[in-house]
């Protein structure tokens, strides 16, 4: 007879005995000769020597099945003392994880198990989505699954902290104690499916690491399944650091909800512009979760409905207009707007969803982008009148400013209080002299002016480019005479400097815009719109400075956003170039970020207009204005 003992080293021991120590009676019934004796983690077998090896290689078996899939049911204890030692329990193909206490982590959706098959091709997946379709759990279950199966050394999980600054140093304890509420959605997931000893032993041995994304800069990662989650908090130079931490044998799951961005400035979000320029790439999957994949409670869905109902009208933003209104004589098409001329006389402006750069209408409209701008350029027009008339009557519908007809000079004269944007390419090209004003050499990006200058261009037709022109061309040729052209430039002063003392109020800079003339019944008048995002640049203003001495792009409220997407996904509306696509994430942001331009400038919530029948409703308010113009 002989004794051997067996330690359970960092397992549950009723994870292996099971509850009230039912397997131990099981595995008792198949060795009726030896004698198994338990006490806390350590199991003593007394018997035959031949007998107690061969128990001890089943229990050693049924142990590596425990660390395989972290679960031993009384099934698994009967297949595996009864066989050899090699067998081991079948196992249901889409089930990724046994957790603890008998819960079994499985893809549940079709996205989830496409999650799990593409995890197994790709080193690096971004799982997107709304809240409770189980991107998270499923990645957590991926990461602990290839630990057990030893395919990775350590399991790394972060999340950008958003409040983890300055507004949480009042707060009691640690640094560890402070951010552990912003990771509890993954100790909670860790918790289902490691056993508590086991997993306090594998984040004291830094097996399992969960940390703020702050923390992740300078490392490689190697041989590591990595999962950033809640990503749409990252903003676009944060998600480049995280990913490129990836080093060999390394595993990078991306997961979050565009719809959930908690930044300051949601537009900061680099998660949609992330996906949109690495889908395409080798080696890299994208997972779209929708609600379909929700698990959550029946209620989640419908919540999601109705927010869908008002977050994403991405079918709904309106990019063309086709009215036939009383007395109208013309229609013109412009970029952005279109133009009913009506008997003439008037004007009704419809500022469409339509969306431009590089004097190329992109190919998707921007739901409330109208809106926006329309309402922007009233309430300037309204507050500039007493520096120059303008050509406004009145706004009767969000999307439709209707005013009186001038005739356009064709000229858009362009004032820049800053070396910025299209200015400082040039000037980084080589050049040092914009529309006939010289501009000094050694000036940086985003360098201020000593006086604000004007670089006025020509007015392009639809698909052309505007082109830069002197003041002494457009004399000279005819364009405008010059006693107007003086007028003109004093004008576009004037309204700069207004706009840049409105602008002062809000914290903002304006940086440089553009203004269009006309003349109505000899008069020159102020047209078309005034200092909104997409004719204007602004800067906020508190920290211009510091950034601008530390050589930083500055934080802007302009259209300049859009352009970068397309520079970054190499679009300059040059011939041959095709504009990227627009998926539903891309137009998304844009219009959030058009919300959040109006909201700076005006200091006012945005308070989208009806979206139920649009065009009827423009038609309707257009209608009723003719008639009151009578």
């Amino acid at each position: 007879m002989i004794e051997k003992t067996i330690a359970l080293e960092g397992i549950d021991p009723v994870d292996i005995y099971g509850q009230n120590n039912v397997n131990i009676g099981l595995m008792e019934h198949m060795f009726p000769k030896l004698k198994i004796v338990t006490r806390g983690a350590t199991l003593k077998v007394i018997g035959a020597d031949e007998e107690t090896s061969r128990f001890a290689l089943r229990f050693d078996a049924l142990v590596q099945y425990y660390h395989k899939y972290g679960h031993v049911s009384t099934e698994v204890v009967g297949q595996l003392f009864s066989g050899t030692p090699k067998d081991e329990a079948p196992v249901d193909k889409d089930i990724i994880v046994f957790g603890n206490n008998g819960v079994i982590v499985r893809a549940r959706t079709p996205n989830q198990q496409k999650l799990v098959e593409l995890y197994d091709t790709h080193d690096l997946l971004f799982a997107v989505g709304p809240a409770g379709s189980g991107k998270t759990y499923t990645a957590i279950a991926l990461a602990v699954r290839a630990l057990r199966n030893k395919e990775v050394k350590r399991i790394i999980l972060t999340r950008p902290a958003v409040e983890a600054g300055e507004k949480l140093g009042f707060l009691p304890g640690d640094m560890k104690e402070k951010l552990d509420p912003y990771l509890q959605p993954l100790y909670d997931a860790l918790n289902d499916m490691i056993p508590a000893a086991r997993l306090t032993k594998f984040m004291d041995e830094g097996t399992v690491q969960i940390v703020p994304l702050a923390y992740m800069r300078g490392r490689t990662l190697d041989n590591a399944a990595v999962i950033l989650d809640e990503a749409q908090n990252t903003t676009l130079p944060q998600i480049k650091m995280f990913l490129t931490r990836m080093g060999r044998n390394a595993k990078f799951i991306v997961t979050g909800d565009a719809t959930q961005i908690d930044l300051p400035h949601p537009s900061d979000s680099g998660l949609v512009r992330a996906v949109e320029m690495l889908a395409r790439v080798k080696g890299i999957g994208v997972v779209r979760f929708d609600k379909k994949d929700i698990i959550r409670h029946q209620l989640v869905n419908h919540i999601v409905d109705a927010f869908e109902k008002i977050l994403q009208p991405m079918n709904k933003a309106i990019t063309k207009t086709c009215f036939n209104f009383e007395r109208q004589r013309s229609l013109y098409v412009g970029k952005v707007r279109d133009v009913y001329d009506i008997d003439g006389r008037y004007l009704a402006m419809v500022v469409t969803d339509r969306i431009s750069a590089f004097d190329v209408v992109l190919p998707r409209g921007i739901p409330y982008k109208g809106q926006v701008l329309n309402q922007i350029a009233s309430r300037f027009l309204d507050a500039t009148r007493d520096v120059c008339p303008n050509w406004k009557i009145a706004s009767p519908d969000p999307m439709v400013t209707v005013g009186y007809r001038c005739e356009p000079f064709p000229v858009e004269m362009i004032v820049r209080g800053y070396l910025t944007g299209s200015s400082w390419r040039d000037y980084k090209a080589g050049a040092r002299e914009i529309c006939g004003v010289a501009i000094p050499d050694g000036m940086r990006e985003h360098q201020r002016f000593d006086h604000p200058i004007i670089t006025p261009t020509t007015k392009a037709e639809l698909g052309l480019h505007d082109e830069n022109i002197s003041r002494e061309q457009i004399v000279a040729s005819g364009l405008v005479g010059e006693e107007d052209y003086a007028l003109l430039e004093r004008y576009a002063m004037q309204l700069f400097e207004c706009g840049t003392a409105m602008a002062a109020e809000r914290g903002l800079i304006l940086v440089d815009t553009k203004y269009e003339f006309g003349k109505l019944d000899g008069e020159i008048t102020l047209i078309d719109e005034i200092h909104t995002p997409d004719s204007s640049r602004y800067f906020y203003a508190d920290c211009y400075r510091e950034r601008f001495e530390r050589g930083e792009q500055q934080r802007q409220l302009s259209k300049e956003f859009v352009r970068e997407w397309l520079m970054d996904n190499g679009f300059q509306g040059r011939p041959g170039e095709r504009a990227p696509e627009m998926t539903d994430e891309i137009v998304e942001g844009i219009s959030r970020r058009y919300v959040e331009l109006y909201e700076n400038i005006t200091g006012e919530t945005f308070a989208p207009a009806s979206d139920s029948d649009v065009p009827g409703r423009i038609e309707a308010n257009i209608n009723n204005m003719i008639a009151r113009l009578r």
